[in-house]
């Protein structure tokens, strides 16, 4: 079995989700999720380091062997206005 014949799991907004790629971009996370087109969209990291931001057309590598480890977590958020604007 190779990996497009395979379904991935992912978190997404506290509710697991399959998805047939290994590959998955921020555009991509959010239709899964149901969220707005100006979503943010952050991966969840285990530890105190920040979250990171994925980007719409970014791509992420959701195979469980890759760091970090196991099933990637992600939640969308409504995007930060910046003071003045």
């Amino acid at each position: 079995m190779n990996d497009h014949d395979k379904a991935f799991h992912l978190i997404v907004n506290k509710q697991e989700k399959e998805w047939n790629n290994r590959t998955i971009t921020g555009r991509q996370i959010k239709d899964l999720a149901g969220s707005p087109a100006d979503y943010v969209v952050n991966e969840i990291i285990p530890g105190p380091a920040e979250d990171p931001e994925i980007g719409d057309d970014q791509a992420v590598d959701l195979g469980e062997k890759v760091e970090p480890k196991g099933i990637k977590r992600f939640t969308t958020r409504k995007p930060t206005t910046s003071p003045g604007s």
